[in-house]
C-alpha cells in the first residue's frame, strides 16, 4: 500500500522521526524506509532494542504507535502514486486478481483504497497487520495473499518498494518486482533477490506488459538488430534480468538487411536453441525487426507466437501492429510475407528518448497518414510538428490513438479484403519512391518515402475524377500546409520527371493491386473520410506527380535518379 499505491512514505518517515525524537530516540527519516513493510509494533521494538537495549513495553508500544498515527494524520499526505492506477488497470485487463498486502493496521488508510482505486480490489482481497502473526520480512503476509487469491506462488507476482517487502515476497516463492519510489538504492533490492528493479512506478507501469509476457512465455527468445541490441535490449535487461538470459539473435541494422539471409539467421537460432511451436519470439526493434521477426515466427514450425516491442516511432504506430509481416525480395519492398497477428505489442515510452530526430520524423509520417484517414482533429493537432519534435513523449496519447485506430481496422478486416485498405494511403506512391531509391543504390527511410507519398496521393485525391469517386474530391487548400511541413522537415528524394515511368512500373507491381498492372489507390475526400479501391487514370497520376514537384521544388526535369 504505502510507497506502491500511495506516495505516502515521505510522510510516514517524518511521522516516525518526530515521534521517536520526542521520546529520546536518535534516528533519521531514511532508516524508516528500510523498515517499511514491518508492522508498527515490530518497528518500535526494533528501534527500542537498538536505542535502549530492550523491547518496548506493550502498553507503551501501543501508545507510541497511536502517537505516530496521529502525527501522520496531522501532516496529511495520502496521495495516490503516479502510475499506480495504470499498473492496476493493466493487471485487471489481463485478468489478474489484485491483493493488497500491507503492514499497516490503520482502517482509515485501508478504506481510502476503495475510494482511490474503485473496482480494483474485490471484497476480502486485503492482508493487513491485523491478519498475520508475523509481518514482513516474514513470508506470512504474502502466503496469506496467495491464499486469498486462490493461486500458487508461481502464478503470482509481488510489487514492492521496500527491501524487507522484497525479502518477504522472495521467501514466499513469488517473482517479486521492486519499484524505487523512495531513496533506497537499487542495489538493496538486488541483494534481496528482486526479479526486476524499476526506477519509478510510471516506468514499471510502462514495462508491466512486457514483464507479464515474459512470465507467461513457456520458452522466450529474443530478436534485435545491431542498433537496438545494445541501446534498448541490454538496457531493458538491467530492469528485467530474465531478458539477459533469453537466447538472442542479433541481425544487421537497416532495411536492406530485411532479407532472406537475416530470416535464415533467425530460423537457425530458433532451431539450434530448441524452439517449439509453444515458444515465443520477442522482437525488440523498429519496423524492420518486427516485420522480419513476425514472418520468422509465423513460418517456423508452421507458426509460433511473437511479441513485438517496437523501439521506433514508426514501429509503434505502423509495423508492430496489424499482423503484416515480410521481407524484401529481388529489390521489391515486402515482396514475401504473411498475415500473422502478434500475441502482444508492448509500447515503452522511454524508448522515444533514444531516437534521433530523423527517426521521429519517420514515424511521424505514419501518424499523419493515420490521422488523414481516420481523425481530422488529430491531423490538425499533428500539423504543429515542432511542438512534438521538442518533446516526443507528448506524442504518447496520439500514438495510442493511432494504435487503437489500426487495431480496430485490422480486427474488422484482418486479410485486407476491404476497410483495411485505407491503411495504404500514401503507401502506393511511398513504396514506389522507396523501391526506386533502393534500386538506385541510395535507400531512403520508409517514413520519409511515405511522407512524400502522402503529398502525391493528397494531390491525386484533389484532382482525380469526381464521377468515379461519387462526386467528391479533396479541398486543394489542404495541400499547402502539408507541402510546407514536408519541405521544412523532410529531406528531398532527388527524383526527376524522367523517373515517372520507373515509378509507375513499380506501382504496377505493387502487391496491393488485385488486377495485375492496374494501380490501386486509397484516396481521401477529406481528413477522416477515406475511399479505397480507387483506380485513377494514368494521366491523373502523372499530373499529380508534376504538381507534387511544383509544390516541393523537388522534381527536376534534368537527369534521372534511376
Amino acid at each position: 500500500m504505502d510507497g506502491v499505491l500511495y506516495d505516502s512514505m515521505k510522510y510516514h518517515t517524518l511521522g516516525w522521526k518526530r515521534m521517536m525524537e520526542a521520546h529520546g530516540v536518535e534516528c533519521t527519516r531514511d532508516e524508516f524506509y528500510l523498515y517499511e513493510g514491518m508492522t508498527g509494533p515490530t518497528t518500535i521494538d526494533l528501534v527500542w532494542q537498538r536505542q535502549f537495549g530492550h523491547p518496548c513495553d506493550p502498553e507503551m508500544r501501543k501508545a507510541l504507535y497511536d502517537e505516530k498515527t496521529r502525527i501522520f494524520k496531522e501532516i496529511g499526505g495520502n496521495e495516490p502514486m503516479p502510475g499506480a492506477m495504470r499498473m492496476l488497470r493493466t493487471l485487471c485487463d489481463r485478468g489478474v486478481r489484485c491483493v493488497v498486502v500491507t503492514g499497516s493496521g490503520q482502517r482509515s488508510l485501508i478504506d481510502n483504497i476503495r475510494k482511490d482505486y474503485p473496482d480494483i480490489f474485490a471484497e476480502g482481497m486485503m492482508v493487513t497487520a491485523l491478519d498475520v502473526t508475523k509481518g514482513k520480512p516474514d513470508p506470512e503476509p504474502y502466503l496469506k495473499g496467495l491464499e486469498k487469491a486462490g493461486v500458487r506462488a508461481d502464478e503470482a507476482i509481488v510489487v514492492e518498494n521496500a527491501p524487507l517487502g522484497v525479502r518477504a515476497g522472495v521467501a514466499a516463492g513469488i517473482a517479486t518486482m521492486a519499484v524505487c519510489t523512495g531513496p533506497i538504492p537499487g542495489k538493496n533490492f538486488e541483494d534481496e533477490g528482486a526479479w526486476g528493479i524499476f526506477p519509478s512506478m510510471e516506468e514499471f507501469a510502462d514495462m508491466l506488459p512486457l514483464v507479464l509476457d515474459l512470465l507467461d512465455a513457456e520458452s522466450p527468445y529474443l530478436l534485435a538488430d545491431s542498433n537496438t541490441a545494445p541501446l534498448v535490449a541490454d538496457r531493458l535487461a538491467l530492469q528485467v534480468p530474465m531478458l539477459a538470459a533469453v537466447p538472442r539473435c542479433v541481425i544487421p541494422a537497416g532495411d536492406d538487411h530485411k532479407d532472406m539471409d537475416s530470416l535464415a539467421k533467425v530460423w537457425r537460432m530458433l532451431s539450434e536453441q530448441g524452439a517449439t511451436r509453444r515458444s515465443t519470439l520477442f522482437n525488440i526493434g523498429g519496423g524492420m525487426v518486427t516485420d522480419l521477426g513476425g514472418f520468422a515466427a509465423a513460418t517456423f514450425k508452421r507458426g509460433m507466437a511473437c511479441v513485438n516491442v517496437p523501439t521506433s516511432l514508426l514501429g509503434m504506430v505502423d509495423a508492430a501492429t496489424g499482423g503484416k509481416t515480410g521481407i524484401n525480395f529481388d529489390g521489391l519492398k515486402n515482396e514475401v510475407g504473411a498475415f500473422s497477428m502478434p500475441k502482444d505489442v508492448v509500447i515503452i515510452p522511454s524508448t522515444l528518448d533514444t531516437l534521433p530526430a530523423a527517426e521521429i520524423l519517420s514515424g511521424y509520417a505514419e501518424m499523419l497518414k493515420t490521422a488523414l484517414i481516420a481523425d481530422g482533429a488529430m491531423y490538425e493537432a499533428l500539423l504543429d510538428i515542432d511542438r512534438f519534435l521538442g518533446n516526443p513523449r507528448e506524442l504518447m496519447p496520439w500514438i495510442r490513438r493511432c494504435i487503437d485506430i489500426k487495431t480496430g481496422v485490422t480486427e474488422r478486416d484482418p486479410k485486407e479484403k476491404g476497410e483495411r485498405k485505407i491503411l495504404n494511403f500514401g503507401h502506393t506512391a511511398g513504396h514506389a519512391f522507396e523501391s526506386l531509391a533502393l534500386m538506385g543504390g541510395r535507400p531512403v527511410g520508409h517514413g520519409v518515402a511515405v511522407a512524400h507519398g502522402l503529398l502525391w496521393e493528397l494531390i491525386l485525391s484533389a484532382i482525380s475524377c469526381k464521377e468515379e469517386r461519387g462526386g467528391s474530391a479533396l479541398d486543394t487548400s489542404l495541400l499547402y500546409p502539408y507541402s510546407e511541413l514536408l519541405k521544412s522537415h523532410y529531406p528531398a528524394l532527388g527524383v526527376t520527371c524522367a523517373d515517372f515511368d520507373s515509378l509507375i512500373d513499380v506501382m504496377r507491381h505493387d502487391k496491393k493491386n488485385p488486377v495485375a498492372g492496374r494501380i490501386n489507390f486509397t484516396l481521401i475526400d477529406s481528413p477522416g473520410v477515406p475511399r479505397w479501391d480507387m483506380y485513377p487514370p494514368e494521366e491523373d497520376i502523372r499530373a499529380a506527380f508534376e504538381i507534387y514537384g511544383d509544390l516541393t521544388g523537388q522534381v527536376s526535369s534534368k537527369t534521372s535518379h534511376a
